[in-house]
């Protein structure tokens, strides 16, 4: 074993001077994986370590296949093995877990062979039949982090001191925590229905702050809720400390605080005088709110930065939704770093390198001036960091399940091509698509049947197994995997002026172009006034989303007639899963969707009997009717919207008496038949004529 006592010394001096600034730092350890795992191994003796690696050569080495598993934790040393491959998602979460005064490793190969080197992440991003070699993301890694003031050690070159220099000491200013936890208290003991947000970066002592607040209330039945219990540690240690007693990290409940999950929170609804919601970013909207409608004195706690990876659908989705619905609501920002004083290298290092502090600036510019369009390659992203920055901000501005792995997708994707548009040199919209399709035949049997499911081809797959056509996965087809526009430049025709100057790019290239989304009657509006028809809707709702993901296609240079039986197939199985697993679609959705459904020659025994029964009850004439519209949608969407909805509802839905007169806002079922009737010889009139 070589002599490290000089790496050994270096070590021991760099964490005298975290302990006394109450900062956090890098250290960098560069060359053969080995030599790294000995190095690494020699200096942290320290038992309080996280170690993520896939190998064992690493003491207590683990590898976590979500990271939400390790979030919530603290330890003196973590070391992230870049053999195993450059995760951004899990570095930033381990990063996360580092306290005051302790030290990240990060072993990756000599920098100078960073870009061409074997990666096994850049297999996680590359689409089946790609097999690129070289990272435009490990590029930029590699010019970011020699750059960065922190301690190198590497096998070729020996210690590196990169010029970091420390503060011996820093004070920790606790005073927003103390309002943080005033705030809580005061939603304990004032009235219902005041919810609060508390938004903070990572290590802003949210997690204690609902412990010391918990210790405050000893006298109400404090319930707290995370999606992993491990998460909730910080809040239950905190808690201990105030009352002086002892906390065993297996045990769930502490005095007054009793920790449960989610999923089991909203299947028992258990009584509490207030409930704890931490990481609150890492639960789908639906149970968020679901919480909300049961539990009058509630507190959100998240983290923002991103990494559970749908923090963006807690901030533009639920947070709105709180504000418009609840007035006397209270959002919290944490901006003061507790866990580690301010200015803390390693945090610093982390957002350089993953682009965590990329902000959006919206644009000043006179809105009727024409953008300009323009396609930039991966490789013009990596060499202009402003303009990069710009984009993932811009993305993840716009979109509501950002991950901080999308840095390494936009950079590393053999198969994107990003298309932006520009008002005075400002960027305001950003469109990436992914070019699918180009299989083999032997290889697109395989998937027609069920066999086989190559990454990256969702569109192209799922237009083949639907349409049992060899086509769709032969041939190229081009998805639209996220269009972002500047907030202050919508409803001004850019997003639809974006979309058809990169239809233009791929249209020689491509046969098919198409995306999917969540399902909105609005969202998929805009969709059909580019000329898409859906072809499909998810059975389930997104977690994040609360949506059905809806699939949208237009035909590029393919025969009209491929898509048109996609669509009809699209509408027997939208009508059957109306009385089923659609039951509960929105009716403004619904009608959107039957919009783009070719009409039918309707029988002219058809109308006579329809005409026959406008006297009957709703039971008599509901499946004359129920033919009609799946025949002639056209007709129903001319009617007025509440008579959309009543028909929806009742004919194709099969909703309840109860439910449709709540729905309604009618006075009674004798108020619902009079409607139902009055709103059948309008489409009586609809269809004669």
């Amino acid at each position: 074993m070589q002599d490290y006592k000089l790496y050994k010394k270096q070590l021991i001096q760099l964490e005298q001077q975290l302990a006394g600034a109450h900062h956090r730092q890098l250290v960098l350890v560069t060359g053969n994986d080995n030599w790294c795992y000995e190095l690494t191994n020699s200096l942290v003796q320290n038992t309080n370590t996280l170690t993520l690696s896939k190998h064992c050569a690493l003491k207590n080495a683990q590898w976590p296949a979500h990271i939400h598993q390790i979030l919530g934790q603290e330890f003196t040393h973590a070391i992230y093995d870049g053999f195993s491959g450059l995760y951004p998602d899990k570095l930033a979460a381990i990063a996360g877990t580092v306290r005051a005064g302790g030290v990240l490793f990060v072993l990756l190969p000599e920098l100078g062979n960073l870009n061409n080197w074997q990666d096994p992440a850049l297999k996680s991003v590359q689409s089946h039949g790609h097999s690129n070699q070289y990272s435009l993301f490990n590029q930029r890694f590699s010019s970011i982090i020699k750059s960065l003031p922190a301690l190198h050690y590497s096998e070729e070159f020996g210690c590196i001191n990169n010029n970091y220099n420390y503060v011996l000491h820093s004070n920790i200013d606790f005073e927003p925590q103390k309002n943080c936890v005033a705030q809580i208290v005061k939603v304990a003991h004032g009235r219902a229905n005041r919810p609060l947000l508390i938004n903070a970066d990572r290590g802003r002592g949210k997690s204690a702050a609902l412990g010391l607040a918990a210790a405050k209330l000893a006298d109400k039945n404090v319930i707290i809720c995370a999606t992993q219990f491990r998460a909730t540690h910080s809040s239950f240690k905190h808690l201990a400390a105030q009352l002086n007693v002892n906390y065993d990290p297996l045990q769930k409940q502490l005095a007054n605080m009793q920790y449960i999950a989610p999923d089991a929170l909203l299947n028992e609804l258990p009584e509490c005088d207030v409930l704890l919601v931490d990481e609150a970013a890492a639960i789908p909207v639906p149970m968020l709110l679901s919480m909300l409608a049961h539990y009058p004195r509630i507190v959100f706690a998240s983290t923002l930065v991103g990494y559970e990876g749908n923090g963006r659908g807690y901030t533009i989705r639920f947070s709105q939704y709180i504000k418009n619905h609840y007035k006397a609501s209270k959002v919290i920002t944490l901006d003061e770093p507790l866990r580690f004083a301010k200015h803390d290298p390693l945090e610093q290092h982390i957002r350089s390198l993953l682009a965590l502090d990329a902000q959006y600036q919206e644009t000043n510019s006179n809105k009727s001036q024409i953008p300009k369009h323009s396609e930039v390659t991966q490789q013009q992203l990596v060499t202009d960091e402003a303009l990069l920055c710009q984009v993932v901000a811009l993305l993840a501005l716009a979109h509501y399940q950002s991950s901080v792995n999308d840095l390494r997708q936009l950079l590393d994707a053999p198969s994107q091509r990003i298309f932006i548009s520009k008002i005075d040199k400002q960027l305001v919209g950003v469109c990436l698509i992914a070019i699918e399709g180009g299989l083999s035949e032997e290889l697109t049997e395989q998937v027609i049947s069920g066999e086989r499911r190559p990454q990256g081809h969702l569109m192209a797959q799922t237009l083949a197994q639907l349409s049992f056509n060899s086509d769709f996965l032969t041939h190229l087809s081009a998805r639209v995997v996220r269009i972002a526009i500047d907030p202050s430049s919508h409803n001004c025709g850019l997003g639809k002026a974006l979309l058809s100057y990169s239809e233009s790019q791929v249209k020689e290239q491509c046969t098919w172009f198409g995306a999917s989304f969540g399902a909105t009657a609005q969202l998929l509006k805009f969709w059909q006034s580019l000329g898409f028809n859906a072809v499909k809707l998810g059975y389930q709702r997104d977690k994040s989303t609360a949506e059905h993901a809806t699939l949208v296609v237009k035909s590029l240079n393919a025969p009209q007639q491929s898509l048109q039986s996609l669509i009809k197939q699209f509408q027997y199985e939208l009508f059957y899963g109306l009385l089923s697993h659609f039951k509960s679609l929105e009716w403004q959705l619904v009608s959107t969707l039957l919009r783009s459904f070719n009409d039918e020659v309707i029988a002219s025994d058809t109308l006579r009997l329809f005409t026959q029964q406008l006297s009957s009850n709703r039971f008599t004439i509901s499946p004359t009717l129920w033919r009609l519209i799946s025949q002639s949608p056209a007709a129903m969407t001319k009617l007025a919207s509440n008579q959309q909805q009543l028909l929806i509802q009742t004919v194709l839905q099969h909703h309840t008496d109860e439910q449709l007169i709540k729905n309604l806002n009618l006075n009674g079922k004798k108020q619902l038949e009079q409607q139902f009737r009055n709103t059948t010889n309008i489409l009586a009139k609809q269809l004669s004529s």
